[in-house]
């Protein structure tokens, strides 16, 4: 008799009894997990006998279950289509190359397909590929612009207009170092600027032509390529600006500064005040200011050069030096009026360090100081030469002694007036004879 009409099944559950139910009452107990395959179950049919659920056909019956699949290989993928190499004659013929270049397309066309050829169409010797450009030479920052190279044609500008602001009173190397590497930038870009242009443009297109939407990208190339007229127009007269605004008189420019430092001193032409102060001094500085009188003051301060100190030394000992190659006595008499007023100060100042003695011991006049005190007239003058000589090397004009120089502004604006001329060095001795060694 099949289980599902029994209605006299019983189970044990916890110790405890459990039923009756029905046979299907009982499997829904079993598939409920409230009993298990060891719990025991009767029914009439086991007479006085409790069985194991698992050992009665209760036990539900176990899926018979399809064996593993067999392992299939994964079907072959198709290979990865990759993008075609380009030809030279594709990038050079194609609509997206013409209007990245705008301007001139058949002039850089043609420069390019020599550069391609001299490259051998290897793109990574493009860049050292030389092709003479002129624009780039005589203005790299305008032709730079002009082709919205806006990065390094804007770097090119900065140094260009640093050049354009050295002020005079920078040593002379630096001005000729911002001259050769200003001259430099431009013999580079003449030389590689078609290269460079051609490796830039060649790059953008590459990445536009990858583009799904090809209409689109032309549109993009003529947007980003092509050329900026305003850029270097702009930029020339900002340079221009800055090569004349500060050379006018105008308030807040300091064009008195200008007015003094671009000017020249009556009877020296051939120079500025400015190139010949720069040449001369160290730690240069201007300013102009209002007097309590009310004129305007222009006023240099700066420290003695090596090279001028060698200079005012050269100059000082120049008519002597010539005496002593003369066989004229009078010559000689002559540079004794050029030492007689330096001997006094030359002793004291090497007696005070012990460097007069041997001097004196060498032309053999001991410590005498006057022209009687040796008989011959050689020995006195070149003992006084060499003594006035080794003191003019260590106080004449000495290296780092400070000085101060002033103009004053006359009311017309337009003119000066020296006023003074202050510095240990320089004291007793007039204007004309600092601005002879200055200009010297």
């Amino acid at each position: 008799m099949g289980l599902t009409g029994v209605s006299d099944w019983y189970y044990e559950k916890n110790g405890e009894r459990g039923g009756p139910v029905s046979g299907d009452e009982l499997r829904a107990i079993v598939a409920s997990g409230a009993i298990g395959l060891a719990n025991l179950v009767w029914t009439a049919a086991f007479g006085s006998e409790w069985k194991r659920l698992g050992d009665t056909e209760l036990v539900p019956l176990q899926p018979i279950l399809p064996p593993p699949l067999p392992a299939i290989e994964p079907p072959a993928l198709p290979p990865k289509s990759e993008q075609p190499t380009s030809e030279p004659n594709d990038f050079l013929d194609s609509e997206l190359a013409k209007a990245l270049i705008g301007r001139k397309q058949d002039h850089y066309l043609a420069k390019w397909r020599a550069i391609l050829a001299k490259a051998g169409g290897d793109p990574a010797k493009i860049a050292t590929t030389s092709s003479w450009n002129w624009p780039a030479l005589f203005l790299p920052y305008g032709w730079l612009l002009y082709r919205k190279f806006y990065v390094l044609g804007g770097i090119v500008l900065a140094f260009q207009l640093a050049y354009v602001l050295l002020p005079d009173s920078v040593p002379t190397s630096v001005a000729r170092g911002f001259l050769f590497a200003t001259f430099g930038l431009g013999v580079g870009f003449a030389l590689y600027g078609n290269a460079w242009y051609l490796d830039a443009v060649r790059k953008r297109w590459e990445a536009l032509r990858q583009e799904r939407d090809q209409t689109a990208a032309l549109a993009k190339a003529r947007q980003t390529g092509g050329v900026n007229l305003i850029a270097p127009i702009v930029a020339f007269a900002l340079v221009i600006a800055a090569a004349v605004v500060p050379h006018l008189n105008l308030p807040g420019w300091g064009g008195y500064v200008a007015l003094v430092r671009d000017g020249y001193m009556t009877g020296y032409s051939s120079t500025t005040i400015g190139k010949a102060l720069a040449a001369s001094f160290d730690n240069a500085e201007w300013q102009a200011f209002t007097s309590d009188k009310g004129a305007t003051v222009v006023k240099f301060t700066g420290k003695i050069n090596a090279s001028l100190h060698a200079n005012a030394i050269e100059q000082l000992m120049r008519p002597v030096n010539a005496a002593a190659t003369e066989n004229d006595i009078n010559a000689r008499y002559g540079s004794y009026d050029t030492l007689l007023p330096y001997y006094q100060t030359a002793i004291d100042h090497l007696k005070a360090r012990n460097r007069l003695q041997p001097i004196a011991d060498k032309h053999g006049c001991a410590q005498q100081t006057t022209l009687a005190a040796c008989d011959a007239l050689r020995a006195t003058f070149t003992l006084m030469r060499e003594v006035v000589q080794t003191w003019a090397e260590d106080a004449y004009w000495p290296v780092g002694e400070p000085v101060e120089i002033q103009w004053t502004v006359n009311p017309d604006g337009r003119s000066f007036s020296l006023a003074s001329m202050n510095s240990n060095a320089w004291k007793g001795k007039p204007f004309s004879d600092i601005f002879a060694v200055l200009y010297d």
